[in-house]
């Protein structure tokens, strides 16, 4: 039987979280989860969990988790908008953007993602014999 948890209204309040980082330093925040997705493809064998997480101060901490077979990738960031520039951080580096041009990656980040779906429409996609 599927309940609601007793006092669940304090577990969605802000809480302390460090998101592991295979390419840099993990990333601490202490805010609250807004938004989380898990998928697993059957084609691919690939299971991905997402996380994003928002300061009071408005700072947003996105973690996502890929893993498939023995082998697994983490990666964390954050981004911390200061007024008309945004702050990338993936725990290696910062990177400092004016807001505009950060939608504009985002905006490619998602063409192309729309991209890569379709690709299967038109060709098949193999390996290369030299590739793992």
């Amino acid at each position: 039987m599927n309940r609601t948890p007793q006092n669940m209204e304090q577990n969605l309040g802000p809480r302390a979280v460090t998101l592991p980082n295979d390419f840099g330093a993990p990333i601490g925040l202490t805010g609250t989860l807004v938004a989380e997705d898990i998928h697993f493809s059957t084609a691919t064998g690939l299971l991905t969990v997402e996380k994003v997480y928002r300061s009071a101060e408005g700072k947003v901490a996105y973690g996502i988790i890929a893993a498939s077979g023995e082998g697994r990738e983490r990666r964390a960031y954050t981004l911390d908008e200061q007024g008309e520039t945004v702050i990338a951080d993936n725990g290696g580096c910062a990177l400092e953007l004016p807001v505009n041009d950060m939608f504009e990656l985002l905006a490619m980040a998602l063409q192309a993602e729309d991209a890569r779906k379709t690709i299967g429409e038109h060709m098949l996609l193999r390996q290369a014999v030299n590739e793992d």
